[in-house]
């Protein structure tokens, strides 16, 4: 079975980049308040329509991502009344994130593999008090769960990761579905909102 990490990410990412932003993004700005002159960070950024709708409210963006599908949109830069600052290359290999006020990821952290633990240490220690963090990760009924090249968290790993965080929502989706190849493919996907107390 193919996963994800085998994908063609610019072709796909290229093929998504009109779609609008997800709605955790919207979740994810309400929980934090007003964006001006404060900073996102978004891992796996993609064709960037969420990094732009931080940046559409105020938000500078640091966007990570190992495709470079967003530079070809950063023009729009120059019509937003915040900025998204894009960073080629492997999350993993950022050895320090910059202060953040949100922690944005879709879909993405599970494409670290065995780096997820040591990247979102990282990832919490960019986040500033009353930060929020908005997330998507892959429980253990995930169809690629197993997968040495994505990563799936148990329900009590899911609790250590948020540990000391104030869980504000949490989603669950455990449905068939397709994948991003179009393959069929179940979800377990939790994603989740919460914020690094004052």
């Amino acid at each position: 079975m193919q996963t994800a990490p085998d994908m063609d990410w610019h072709a796909y990412n290229a093929s998504a980049a009109g779609r609008p932003a997800r709605r955790l993004v919207a979740k994810a700005i309400l929980a934090a308040g007003g964006g001006q002159g404060r900073t996102v960070l978004e891992i796996g950024a993609g064709g960037g329509a969420d990094a732009l709708e931080f940046a559409r409210h105020g938000w500078m963006v640091h966007a990570y991502d190992s495709d470079d599908t967003l530079t070809a949109r950063l023009v729009e830069n120059t019509r937003m009344s915040g900025h998204v600052q894009f960073h080629h290359g492997d999350a993993a290999q950022v050895e320090t994130f910059p202060e953040a006020d949100v922690v944005y990821a879709a879909y993405s952290l599970p494409m670290l593999g065995a780096d997820l633990p040591a990247v979102w240490a990282r990832l919490r220690a960019a986040l500033k008090p009353g930060g929020v963090v908005a997330v998507d990760l892959f429980g253990d009924r995930d169809t690629w769960a197993g997968q040495d090249d994505v990563a799936t968290v148990t329900q009590s790993e899911l609790a250590s990761m948020f540990e000391d965080l104030v869980i504000l929502e949490q989603n669950v989706r455990d449905e068939d579905g397709r994948s991003f190849r179009d393959d069929k493919k179940h979800w377990h996907v939790i994603s989740t909102l919460a914020r690094r107390p004052r």
